[in-house]
């Protein structure tokens, strides 16, 4: 009965940070989902569309046509990084969590 009554209180104690966690990572798929669907993203330096569907060259060499946010058939990496055309700056895109 005693260890009963430790686990209900642990559970307890716990529940408040299992829900924090289990926020902050649909937040995170909810931005990375809302980028995969996206077919352009605004550059936060110059204000230009950075166009996310094109022909991509994988890290492994393999060069494939579509969104950057498809996995690589080869290797199964995923773009990171989208470099803006016209100022040249580099955007981290969101992880697949």
């Amino acid at each position: 009965m005693k260890t009963v009554a430790v686990n209900l209180i642990l559970w307890i104690l716990a529940s408040p940070i299992y829900i924090v966690k289990w926020v902050i990572v649909m937040i995170r798929r909810a931005r990375f989902w809302a980028t995969a669907y996206t077919p352009a993203i605004p550059c936060r330096t110059c204000g230009v569309k950075i166009s996310l569907v094109g022909i991509w060259r994988c890290g492994c060499g393999y060069t494939y046509r579509g969104h950057l946010l498809r996995h690589c058939p080869l290797c199964g990496s995923l773009g990171r990084v989208v470099r803006c055309v016209s100022c040249g700056i580099t955007h981290l895109l969101p992880e697949k969590p």
